[in-house]
Order: C-alpha cells, then structure tokens, then sequence
C-alpha cells in the first residue's frame, strides 16, 4: 500500500500522497520531490491501523506535508493524523466542514442574513435536483488564496424533457435525446459578466468562512429562481468530465497546478483557447457508430461524448448534431 517515487536527490523534502493519481506521482517526481504513497486506504481493519500505518510511514521517510487526495481528502483519520503530526497545509476542520453538506449550512446561517440566504434548503440536494441549472467552481487554494480554475455549467433536463444544447433552456431541447436525467456539461459556463462575479465570490466566499488553507476545491452552487444557492463543495478537483473540459479549453493539468503550489510557486492563470462540452450518452452501451466522425468530438469515455469549438455559436451547433445522432 506503500510506495515511493522521484529522484531522491538534494532539493525538496519528500512527501507523502495519500490515495493520489498516477499523473499527480508523476508531476510531483518531476518537479523533484521524492514522493512516498499510501494508495489505498481501504485495506486496513480499522482507522487506528490507518492512522497507525500513515504515522509510521511519515516518521520514517521523515515527510515534510502529507496530502489526501480524491476520497481520501475527506477521511477523518487521515486529516487529523496530518494535522496532529504538522503536516498538513489544511486544517482538518476545515475539509470535514466542507465534506458535509449540513455543516456547510449550520455555517451558512450562522455567518449572517447574506450568507444564510444563499444556502440550498434541506432536502433539495438529494435525489433529482429541484432545479435545471447548477455550476460546478473549481479552485486551487495556496496558503489561503483561492484562485477559480473553471465554473462549468451542468443542464439538467426537466420532467420529460431531453438534453438541451449549450445555452439553451432546457425547455427548448426538441427530440435531442440525452442520458436520463444526465446533465450536459459546458465549459466555460456560458454566464455575463455579473453573473460569473457573483457565483466567483460565493465558491470563494465559503472557502473563506471553512478557513480552507490549501488544495483543489469543487463547489456546486445551484442556479435557482431566487438566486444562485450553495449546494456543497467537495475539496478535491473536478471530476470528469469537467476536469477535462477544464484541461482541453485552458492548457491548465490539474495535477501540475498542485505541485506548483506545494513548491510554492505562483499558480498559473488559465486562459481560455476556445469552449467545449460533454454530451451524455442515452445509456451504459457504447456510442452509435459514427459519432467519433463528427465535427468537434475529441474522445468519447465513462457516458458522455466530449467535444470542443472555438466559439460559443460554434459549439451550440456541434452539440446539436451530436445530440442529433443520439436521438
């Protein structure tokens, strides 16, 4: 369950990796740390043995930070063995805080009427979502700042509704058939100025008031009638399809982004070289054939059809052959 990785030379401490992706080994050793990992915590009895193996891993190979990745990131014992031993760049209070939806509300409310009135009420983020709409924010966060890496929209269909085109209510969809009850994922989210300000400040704000430190963060905040509404924030990167939507239209790699933060280096800034998309599929069978063909699609992987434009215009009507040939 224990492994190493990188140079070993003089220059940064080694570092333990607790549950992380091979890219993000491979960065690390790259940029010259010596990498030690725990790849899965899943096989010890208890989380005394869990806690057991990380100290003595960590004392042995004397690490200078410990960091939990993907579910790991919201274990308890691995944040607080991290935290107990110095080593970890976050507080454990904050990522179990952010690991809970209801903490993250019972936060809300109590951090004042603006924030209490941006909280999803109880109940609404379980099961089909009570709303067409929500974005997903993703951050880096180093040493306190958080920077927005990508906010990606997710269209949901209504009631009896298929899959609508990027920008395009869900309403108005027509006969384009997408997975059941799947959203169609848009990178950038297609928001005015206004709007992406606001859903910027709230990802950022509740980071902020968790007292997040260091590390990806993904929030999701609900586009509402009343307004745009916090729903959770798990703190580890986007998953796919909207990690990749993020890399294709950005240049920005997850993982790289992270290493330059543990070697305190300032995070790049994406810049955006054109939007892209991830269709979902009608269901778990493989895509009908020919759809690889089609203008834009770069890959097709895990339900959903990914494709990329230049242009907003351009990628709405990509989409809609897309989902066309689903139909």
């Amino acid at each position: 369950m224990t492994s190493h990785a990188g140079p070993g030379g003089p220059g940064p401490r080694p570092i333990l990796l607790v549950s992380p992706p091979p890219r993000l080994v491979a960065e690390a050793s790259e940029a010259g740390f010596l990498v030690v990992t725990v790849t899965d915590t899943t096989g010890f009895p208890d989380d005394d043995a869990l806690r057991e193996h990380l100290v003595r891993t960590a004392r042995t190979h004397r690490v200078s930070k410990l960091i939990a990745c993907g579910e790991a990131s919201a274990l308890p014992a691995v944040l607080e063995t991290a935290e107990q031993l110095g080593l970890s760049p976050n507080p454990a209070d904050a990522a179990r805080l952010l690991a809970d939806p209801s903490q993250i509300r019972g936060l809300l409310t109590r951090s004042g009427p603006q924030w209490e009135a941006v909280a999803l009420p109880t109940g609404t983020g379980e099961g089909p979502p009570a709303y067409d709409i929500e974005y997903g924010v993703e951050t880096l966060t180093a040493e306190g700042m958080h920077r927005v890496t990508g906010i990606v929209e997710l269209r949901f269909p209504g009631p009896g509704e298929a899959s609508a085109e990027p920008g395009q209510p869900a309403g108005d969809a027509g006969k384009a058939q997408g997975g059941a009850g799947a959203p169609l994922h848009t990178f950038p989210a297609p928001l005015t100025r206004q709007e992406e300000a606001e859903i910027r400040a709230l990802a950022t704000g509740l980071l902020d008031l968790a007292g997040y430190e260091f590390g990806y963060a993904f929030t999701r905040i609900a586009h509402t009638a009343l307004g745009p509404r916090i729903i959770n924030s798990r703190t580890q990167q986007a998953a796919w399809p909207d990690s990749r939507l993020i890399e294709v239209t950005t240049g920005l790699v997850a993982e790289r982004e992270l290493v330059r933060a543990l070697s305190g280096k300032p995070i790049e800034a994406p810049v955006l070289v054109g939007c892209a998309a991830a269709v979902p599929l009608p269901g778990p069978h493989e895509a009908p054939e020919g759809i690889t063909a089609l203008a834009g699609v770069r890959e097709v992987r895990d339900g959903h059809v990914l494709l990329t434009a230049l242009t907003p215009d351009e990628l709405a009507v990509r989409a809609a052959a897309v989902l066309g040939h689903l139909a």
